[in-house]
């Protein structure tokens, strides 16, 4: 009599698979998986006792605790260091440097880390501080950084479905050349047509912005505004003002991670369907964009061309957020070229706009647009024109609001930082210059974005001819060490 095959069982949760099922999982957990891509599974707590894990935890190195976690036998396969660091709000290079170095030893991000993967707390050699109540914050004490709970919004159904989509990007890879690959049309979320598909996806990509930068992001968007186009070409009914969102957002952290062409080119594209589909607010907007992009490259001259063409939008037709955010670009333009009196008169229309916010509804891609934004701009306006009082004033402003209103845009925080060093290294006070300065380089270790690594590499130029200073020796080694 033939001897019965041994019963296949899920390589996760060991429930008998089905004869016709070939896969390592069961659906639940194949399901699961995916799920994975964006944050950390549910483990059961029996996880936390394998013994490979108990003996990382016992070693009181953190960097062993994410190894372990890795290689757990729960998840059937070894996690890539790329995912995990994508969970913790690191780069793959900074999760192997903690896996390989010296334990990490600052309470704050060993409590971040630890809640992120949802460590009991029992286990732990450190004490996890439980949420306080927000003081009075000074620039010596700031508010803690805290980033927004992404897990915790998927239980909002809409939300989750979009976690989904994100984490199909994530699986499923678009070639970085596609010209010659034919490309798949995108479908939409359940129950929702393909432009409520991607206004979700663009109020998550929105969200991640701020915490992450484009180096981390432009990948997965890029790759689904490609697929999209394809569904958009084929009825443009269902979506294509959407997809010109999305595509002006593409070119945003195109922008963000210094990759010039692909910024230019989506938002060319964003200007055309702003037009195609009657949204002279979204062409302006993405005109203006561009406008930024040349100021970036150091090109003034054509970024108050683009600024001066997004402003000649009829103004009924703009919202006031959108003439907000268009003055702003203005007077950055006239603020490279040294126009102050442009420049000034473009930052009051920038604050009489802004005063008519809230008077109509404004597009979902003009979020962050808030009185946090208008101050950072008139500092930026005013460093331009090398005002460094008036600079450092709107700066201080702009770091306090924030604290107060949104203290998990780690990203505007370095480059608000990063502004207000130079403002003091303008007045050569070298010793604050370099500590601001190093603040800011401490937290743009939690994000990908070339643009904030380029503002400290300019800062550290600037700084040639204080080298000599003990605050520019240690500031120089502390970029060195971080760039390693």
């Amino acid at each position: 009599m033939p001897t019965p095959p041994n019963p296949r069982s899920c390589a996760r949760c060991r429930s008998r698979l089905a004869s016709d099922n070939a896969d390592r999982f069961c659906a639940a957990c194949r399901k699961q998986a995916a799920d994975d891509l964006v944050r950390p599974p549910d483990v059961p707590r029996s996880f936390w006792h394998d013994e490979q894990m108990r003996g990382a935890l016992d070693s009181w190195h953190m960097g062993r605790v994410f190894t372990a976690y890795r290689a757990h036998p729960y998840h059937g396969r070894v996690l890539s260091q790329e995912l995990v660091a994508g969970w913790l709000n690191l780069t793959q290079a900074q999760l192997s440097r903690i896996e390989s170095g010296r334990a990490p030893e600052e309470l704050s991000k060993l409590t971040y880390w630890s809640t992120v993967l949802r460590i009991p707390s029992v286990l732990l050699w450190f004490k996890v501080r439980g949420e306080r109540t927000p003081q009075t914050t000074t620039r010596e004490h700031p508010a803690p950084i805290r980033l927004a709970p992404l897990h915790k919004a998927a239980e909002n159904s809409a939300t989750a479905r979009t976690m989904g989509l994100l984490a199909s990007l994530t699986a499923n890879r678009v070639p970085a050349t596609t010209a010659a690959v034919p490309l798949k049309a995108v479908g939409a979320f359940d129950g929702l047509s393909l432009a409520e598909s991607a206004s979700q996806l663009l109020g998550l990509f929105l969200q991640l912005d701020d915490q992450l930068g484009g180096d981390v992001l432009y990948a997965p968007l890029s790759q689904y505004v490609a697929r999209m186009a394809v569904a958009v070409e084929v009825d443009p009914s269902d979506g294509l003002l959407a997809f010109g969102q999305l595509s002006q957002m593409a070119g945003w952290l195109a922008v963000d991670g210094n990759r010039h062409g692909e910024a230019r080119r989506f938002l060319t594209t964003a200007v055309y369907v702003g037009h195609e589909a009657d949204d002279p607010g979204l062409a302006a907007s993405a005109t203006a964009y561009m406008s930024l992009h040349a100021m970036y490259r150091g090109e003034p001259g054509t970024a108050l061309a683009l600024a001066k063409t997004a402003r000649a939008t009829d103004e009924s037709a703009l919202t006031p957020l959108t003439r907000t955010m268009l003055a702003t670009r203005e007077a950055r333009a006239h603020a490279g070229l040294g126009n102050e009196r442009e420049c000034l008169r473009a930052l009051d229309d920038t604050r009489s706009s802004y005063d008519g916010n809230g008077q109509v509804e404004e597009p979902l891609w003009l979020s962050y647009v808030d009185k946090v934004e208008v101050a950072a701009q008139e500092g930026a306006c005013y460093l331009g024109l090398g005002r460094p009082r008036e600079a450092e004033a709107a700066l201080t402003n702009a770091l306090s609001l924030l604290d107060e209103h949104a203290p998990h845009r780690v990203r505007d925080r370095v480059h608000y930082l990063s502004r207000l060093a130079k403002t003091h290294l303008l007045v050569s006070d070298v010793e604050q210059a370099c500590a601001v300065a190093t603040e800011a380089l401490q937290l743009s270790e939690a994000i990908g974005s070339a643009r904030v690594a380029e503002r400290l590499s300019e800062f550290r130029e600037a700084l040639a001819p204080f080298a000599d200073t003990r605050a520019g020796r240690e500031f120089a080694e502390r970029l060195k060490q971080t760039r390693r």
